[in-house]
């Protein structure tokens, strides 16, 4: 047996159990790669703002957005990748990874080579005439673009290489790569403004960070598939997988900022720009939460793929029911304290003005929140059991009712009218994906009203119902801090004897006697 099918083999054994340890911490690594590097960003963003000043940071931010949606050209290759190497992985088809990968990479690399040369064409434009940049620094502009161009073949060939790492469940070399070079996003500018170096000079740097990433994943994609040195294949027939798969999760990408952002844009167009001001605290409050679902549908989403290729479908659907419950029990608990502990939490943060006409909105918005963690997960599966067109055409059908209904909402309600525009929407994705991924599992609906979720949802209505009882008894801050925090005990004590399961407590034990 040659070292490639030794790690296929070690890479399909976590999934044929219910893979929970390997879940969990691959889970906890996405969300340590998420945090860290955010924690750093906020320390560091203010001495980088003032040192740049508003024009110079305003340039490298409109830069950081121009980057963001010319990434869109790489139609979806890195998914498809992560998707169809963990298909071959669950197969035991190793002898197939070489010609995929390269075929994967060659195409992915083609792609950034196209957006490239359209940025750099439309570099000019973009300085001169699309964005309101000062004279004085039209020319830095003009080289940060070109620099930025440079950086497109090695970004989106890096994109199909993590989708690798991914697919082997190999997320510890990815966030030891992906850690590091997110961290000098936010410290090649505070180093090189601190030694006198301008914006052009701040953005070759962070392309150099980038080649350095692109060496490392190349480096860990040769341990875990060692006939990647000899070369591959390209397979044009490979190519029509990847861009058919592909185009459909950037299809349901490019939509997803629509549909996140536009009720923003509404409050902006028919209310004021400052109301704007007002919505944004909370939405970034409650978006947060969003760290966990994310890290957690990142594992699982090679998870599914692998199990589809081997065709397992009764580990999907345990491990299905199983993470709506973890979810529901991590993600339910913090919506509910921002629901009844909105206002004390603007209040603190930005103060008692801010708080007056945000907390309306963090309570709506938590709701939404919860569907939405919810969903990352039928979504995930939807998608890595080769149905990404189920996720684009949701969108699709969502896409102008939401703009209507936020129009509607937004003029009638106000802030709180665009968040619970937001809410609905969210929830109503939600109920929809529940359908889409029974379909694709062939799965009664009844499959989440199993013990194990019901459990998890009425131990979080208990804690919903003590919280209300909480809010009507007292307004007094340290008092409903101590009953919180009883409260939240009780919480994981039921949690412990009412939902989890015997192998599951088991689990929780080896963790903490790791952990000691």
């Amino acid at each position: 047996m040659n070292r490639t099918e030794t790690l296929t083999r070690a890479s399909r054994a976590p999934t044929r159990q219910v893979a929970s340890k390997v879940l969990a911490r691959n889970t906890l690594l996405n969300v340590a790669g998420q945090v860290i590097p955010l924690l750093v960003g906020v320390g560091i963003m203010p001495y980088v703002i003032h040192q740049l000043g508003p024009d110079r940071f305003g340039l490298l931010s409109l830069a950081w957005i121009v980057v963001g949606y010319f990434a869109l050209f790489d139609l979806g290759i890195g998914p498809a990748t992560t998707k169809f190497v963990a298909e071959l992985l669950g197969k035991g088809e190793s002898e197939k990874l070489p010609a995929l990968i390269w075929t994967a990479l060659t195409t992915q690399s083609g792609m950034g080579l196209i957006a490239g040369l359209l940025l750099a064409a439309a570099s000019p434009a973009l300085v001169h005439h699309l964005l309101k940049i000062p004279h004085q620094l039209q020319q830095d502009a003009h080289w940060v673009f070109l620099i930025l161009a440079v950086s497109f073949p090695i970004n989106f060939a890096s994109g199909s290489l993590r989708g690798v790492l991914a697919a082997f469940q190999r997320f510890d070399w990815a966030n030891a790569i992906g850690v590091p070079t997110t961290l000098l996003w936010y410290l090649i500018p505070a180093g090189a403004l601190s030694v006198g170096l301008g914006l052009p000079g701040i953005v070759l740097l962070l392309v150099i960070s980038r080649v350095l990433a692109l060496g490392a994943h190349f480096f860990f994609c040769q341990r875990l598939c060692p006939a990647l040195r000899g070369g591959g294949t390209f397979k044009r027939s490979l190519v029509r997988s990847l861009l058919g798969y592909g185009g459909w999760m950037t299809l349901s990408a490019s939509m997803t900022p629509i549909l996140a952002y536009f009720e923003r844009f509404l409050i902006g167009a028919l209310l004021s720009v400052a109301a704007v001001g007002f919505y944004t605290p909370p939405y970034m409050i409650a978006s947060r939460l969003g760290i966990l679902p994310i890290s957690f549908t990142a594992t699982l989403f090679p998870a599914f793929s692998a199990s589809a290729g081997r065709g397992d479908g009764e580990w999907i659907r345990n491990a299905l029911v199983r993470s709506l419950k973890y979810l529901l029990l991590m993600v339910g608990p913090a919506s509910l304290m921002l629901i009844f502990f909105a206002r004390p939490l603007l209040n603190l943060w930005v103060g008692a003005k801010f708080a007056a006409a945000g907390a309306p909105v963090l309570r709506i918005l938590a709701v939404g929140v919860l569907a939405n963690s919810l969903t990352y997960i039928l979504a995930s599966l939807v998608q890595g059991i080769g149905r990404p067109d189920l996720s684009a055409k949701c969108q699709l059908v969502q896409l102008p009712l939401h703009m209507g209904l936020a129009w509607l909402l937004v003029r009638r309600f106000g802030l709180a009218g665009a968040a619970s525009a937001w809410t609905i929407r969210t929830c109503i994705e939600f109920m929809i994906f529940v359908f889409a991924a029974c379909w694709v599992t062939r799965s009664s609906p009844r499959l989440l009203a199993c013990r194990d979720v019901g459990r998890s949802v009425a131990t979080l209505a208990a804690l919903a119902l003590s919280f209300w009882v909480l809010w009507g008894l007292s307004q007094a801050i340290l008092t409903q801090a101590l009953f919180t925090l009883l409260l939240s005990a009780g919480f994981l004590l039921g949690t412990w004897h009412y939902v989890l399961d015997v192998e599951e407590r088991e689990h929780i034990r080896l963790w903490l006697r790791i952990a000691r």
